[in-house]
């Protein structure tokens, strides 16, 4: 039995060999490289197939190497099973790897992740190409000498495509010196959303681009760094100031990602009046989930490593403690569900003290959404919709093609206590993410990061809801509602393709409300 369970996969493979195109088998079978070191005694098949789902390509298809040397363990599947601790290894300087996708897609940016050992094994240049039919090749970005930062790290690039290519192909030219190239992880980009919201920015106002830096207007005037002041930065044992009179204590740290990856429900708002920093976050889960776990890195002594932007875009590391804003006994900061810390937690104290540095306070209480995501990002550009600007439809349009298109979408309403979908009501000044509708009756969801919501009649819902509030267009509510719509920055590499499903909270217990009442109060 186990001889003919092994002569059957060994059919399947041949049979998925075999329906390869000819240039692709030809490809994998060739050999001779002036980088090319001894063969590996044992080596794997120079293609994978991806199912449906796969996080690093925009569909399901076939990923191919140029060469069948990889070993056992550092095969070809390693480039694209969303996993950094892993890699694909080569001993070739030079070679190339193609994606034939079962659909035909425009990418619109990639990242390569290094491998967590030798640097001199990073690639260096290498070049991205298109093409409809596997002979004609376009070029559709090139980078030179590049430098990996450190091990596992990641290295995104947006690129302007307008072509759905059905082949995609990365050509390496050179690695840093070594006899063999790794790489961790390699992901096409795509967004699939046909709908565009062009004819409504003449209606948009608070554009944040700037050519002086990719930070955008808001951190043109930030102070610049010096070395005590990195040193200090990426030291976990540096503590920021106290603000507010709140303060501080140490707690434990289990698992960053309660829900198995990065999600919205990880964010919730307690004593600290950083909402708008609260709502990005919890944008970026449900938009970038790999990206948190990508600039977050665990260190064996209970202490994080954060990779945030400095003022000009230059990525800089923020060492985090397990020492965070305390209520009374219980975390104060943004926490997970059940008070635990979460990856939100560890950011979040990560800006506080990149504050301090960088603008002179650790205060971030009132921190701006466009201020906030670029230093998390890398980009600071941006853009608004005043309330009553834009009709309830165009004001979903602009929403939902901002999310397709990949785009940190932020708002809020200008007035506090208005009835919404019979059950909830509006806190003004006070930000919340925006998501999918859940059905075609709603324009969209808003997510209070407050984690509930205040009820009509008074008091508060249990959070069962996880704070989401469904807006529908009852003619009162949308002429209320503001957006703020901040590119993705470095994180879009890291997005999710295809069609964006609504945000559906995962299962959990609620935990006994305790949002300060000042919080409560401002709603901030």
């Amino acid at each position: 039995m186990i001889m003919e369970m092994k002569q059957l996969e060994l059919i399947k493979k041949i049979a998925v060999f075999l329906v390869l195109p000819f240039f692709l088998i030809s490809m994998a079978g060739c050999s001779g490289d002036e980088g090319k070191g001894e063969e590996p005694d044992e080596t794997t098949l120079p293609y994978w197939v991806l199912g449906t789902g796969n996080p690093n390509m925009p569909s399901s298809g076939t990923i191919i190497a140029q060469y069948s040397d990889a070993p056992v363990g550092s095969d070809i599947s390693k480039l694209v099973d969303n996993d950094v601790n892993t890699k694909y290894l080569t001993h070739h300087s030079s070679f190339d790897i193609i994606w034939n996708g079962n659909n035909n897609v425009a990418v619109l940016a990639y990242s390569l992740a290094s491998a967590s050992d030798s640097p001199e094994m990073d690639p260096k240049s290498w070049t991205l190409y298109g093409s409809l039919d596997s002979k004609v090749w376009k070029t559709i970005d090139k980078q030179e000498n590049q430098v990996f930062s450190d091990r596992k790290a990641v290295k995104s690039f947006e690129v302007d495509n307008g072509v759905s290519y059905r082949y995609y192909k990365l050509s390496v030219q050179s690695n840093n010196g070594g006899t063999a190239t790794q790489i961790s992880e390699f992901v096409l980009s795509a967004a699939t959303f046909s709908g565009n919201m062009d004819d409504l920015m003449p209606h948009a106002s608070g554009n944040t681009y700037t050519a002086s830096t990719p930070m955008g207007t808001q951190h043109v005037n930030d102070r610049e760094a010096g070395a005590a002041d990195l040193a200090w930065l990426k030291d976990a044992s540096q503590e920021p100031a106290t603000f507010a009179g709140l303060p501080w204590a140490s707690f434990p740290v289990g698992s960053l990602y309660p829900f198995g990856d990065p999600n919205p429900a990880d964010v919730n708002q307690h004593v600290i009046g950083d909402c708008s920093a609260c709502a990005a976050m919890a944008s970026i889960a449900y938009l970038f989930p790999r990206f948190i776990k990508q600039i977050i890195k665990a260190n064996s002594d209970n202490t994080f490593t954060v990779t945030l932007y400095d003022p000009k875009g230059k990525a800089v590391e923020v060492g985090v403690s397990n020492s965070f804003v305390a209520d009374g006994s219980k975390l104060g900061a943004c926490s997970g569900k059940n008070d635990q810390v979460t990856w939100a937690t560890v950011i979040e104290k990560a800006v506080i003290k990149w504050k301090q540095i960088y603008s002179g306070s650790s205060d971030i209480g009132g921190i701006g959404t466009e201020y906030f995501t670029a230093i998390v990002t890398g980009n600071g550009t941006s853009f608004a919709f005043s309330p009553d600007r834009l009709s309830a439809a165009d004001l979903q349009r602009a929403a939902l093609v901002s999310l397709q298109q990949r785009k940190i979408v932020v708002g809020g309403f200008t007035e506090n206590g208005k009835p919404i979908d019979n059950k909830y009501t509006s806190v003004n000044g006070h930000a919340y993410s925006f998501h999918p509708p859940k059905d075609n009756s709603y324009l969209f969801t808003m997510r209070n990061p407050w984690g509930l919501l205040p009820l009509i009649g008074g008091g508060y819902s249990n959070g069962r809801e996880d704070g989401l509030l469904n807006i529908g267009d009852d003619g009162l509510i949308p002429p209320l509602i503001d957006l703020r719509i901040c590119d993705p920055g470095a994180a879009k590499g890291y997005a999710y393709t295809g069609d964006l499903e609504p945000y559906t909270p995962p299962v959990y217990t609620p935990a006994p409300m305790h949002v300060a009442y000042s919080i409560l109060q401002i709603g901030r």
